[in-house]
């Protein structure tokens, strides 16, 4: 396992909107006694899960035409996967469940999930949405049906076909949708439609449901605390988002995961000096680019501006050659620190070829305006902003590139709107929003 993996797997998981972790006959398999908190159930969980993968590695072994098992060991190396970081074992998540499909179609639709959970960890949203579109055609009247059509959603809706995952959500079942699996799904899609309250009642009622469900796995327990904590986030509520990552933490110490949405929770309140020391714990784990670049701008804020270009360099250095998914995130800090506009232009272009949702909009929006092509960055936020989206990052983008091309009147509505929906939506353009408004005001 290399740091470079890692770091690709943390890029799919966080662009990925958190939500493709999901594989239906896992989500509570857990032991007797897993809701249980401390370091040393998570410790014992994790090594429960070991054993388990090299229980099935040996049944895969001696039974070469098991398509069970191979089923079940993709299955086990998906979850390490999310636990440890280790992109290695989503693909070889991907290898076993294509291996278990080739021996036996039949009695194996199950299987499709995980291999299309293993595509939407790598940000392969076409390819996993064509399975999800068999899994619906092949399945209806199984038991797991909604689980396929949230899955479909899902993939839909990172893969911006949002027709696509309107109908897919539209024809989930009254009952279905407060599940484990399947409610986290539609609170995304939520969101992405602008009803970000009803997001995060869904999510605490998911947390509810969560608390009541015996043997749930320690991950999923966590998971649904950090995905309360990035919708607070997200609308500017950090109080809440620390008492969600707090929460999270107590359930699963230690994660990467967790210590990165720390540290971006720092880093909005300006703490800067924990988000440094919760950063270096995060990168101690894996190289995370989104939170090599807050310790770089922590150190910045300090007035260490070597150290900090330390950081920028090496951010840069652990995105550069990567195979798969283009890092927006990573994007839009280097275009806010005046590099690579070009190059994430056109980037941004082609993955909107295959990913044409409101974030690659967004993204090839900011890019284009920080080369000066403004009417073009117009059009582009046009795009991002046509779902109608309720996000900080996203009005502060529209407002700015108004500002540029003169129109004063849109500028101050979109960053008025920016500074309304998340008053913390950056950790430093929120200052620059309140600036620019003000000189609006003067004009």
């Amino acid at each position: 396992m290399t740091n470079r993996s890692k770091a690709i797997l943390f890029a799919a998981v966080v662009g990925a909107g958190l939500t493709g972790w999901w594989a239906v006959e896992s989500l509570t398999a857990a032991g007797p006694g897993s809701s249980k908190t401390g370091l040393g159930a998570a410790a014992a969980e994790f090594a429960a899960l070991e054993q388990d993968i090299v229980f099935y590695e040996r049944r895969a072994a001696n039974d070469t035409l098991s398509a069970t098992d191979r089923a079940k060991l993709a299955a086990l190396y998906l979850q390490r996967a999310r636990e440890t970081g280790d992109y290695s074992d989503v693909l070889r998540a991907e290898t076993l469940a294509r291996r278990s499909l080739a021996l036996r179609t039949a009695h194996n639709v199950a299987t499709n999930m995980i291999l299309a959970n293993s595509l939407v960890e790598q940000h392969r949203f076409a390819e996993a949405r064509e399975i999800a579109q068999l899994l619906v055609q092949q399945s209806r009247g199984d038991p797991d049906f909604d689980h396929y059509l949230a899955l479909l959603g899902e993939v839909s809706l990172e893969a911006g076909d949002y027709d696509g995952a309107r109908a897919a959500f539209d024809s989930l079942s009254a009952e279905s949708r407060g599940m484990l699996g399947i409610a986290p799904r539609i609170a995304r899609w939520l969101e992405v439609q602008g009803s970000n309250d009803a997001a995060r009642r869904l999510i605490l009622r998911t947390i509810a449901l969560a608390d009541s469900t015996p043997h749930l796995k320690r991950e999923h327990a966590a998971w649904f605390r950090l995905r309360l904590a990035d919708i607070e986030m997200r609308n500017g509520r950090l109080r809440g988002a620390g008492e969600a990552l707090d929460a999270a933490s107590a359930i699963l110490p230690g994660d990467y995961r967790i210590l990165a949405a720390q540290t971006r929770l720092a880093a909005l309140k300006n703490d800067w000096r924990q988000a440094v020391k919760l950063g270096d714990s995060t990168i101690a784990l894996v190289p995370d680019p989104a939170t090599l670049g807050i310790i770089g701008e922590a150190h910045a804020s300090l007035g260490d501006s070597v150290k900090a270009e330390e950081y920028y360099r090496t951010m840069e250095v652990a995105v550069s050659g990567q195979p798969g998914a283009f890092h927006r995130a990573t994007g839009l800090f280097l275009l806010d620190h005046g590099r690579d506009a070009a190059v994430i232009e056109a980037k941004a272009r082609e993955e909107l070829g295959t990913r044409p949702d409101v974030y690659g909009y967004d993204l090839l929006a900011w890019a284009l305006h920080k080369q000066g092509k403004n009417m073009e960055a117009r059009a582009a936020m046009s795009r991002a902003l046509r779902m109608g989206t309720r996000d900080g990052v996203l009005f502060y983008h529209a407002g700015m590139v108004e500002r540029a091309l003169g129109d004063n009147p849109r500028a101050q509505y979109y960053l008025t709107r920016a500074l309304a929906v998340n008053p913390s939506f950056d950790p430093l353009h929120p200052r620059a929003a309140k600036a620019t408004l003000d000189s609006l005001k003067r004009t």
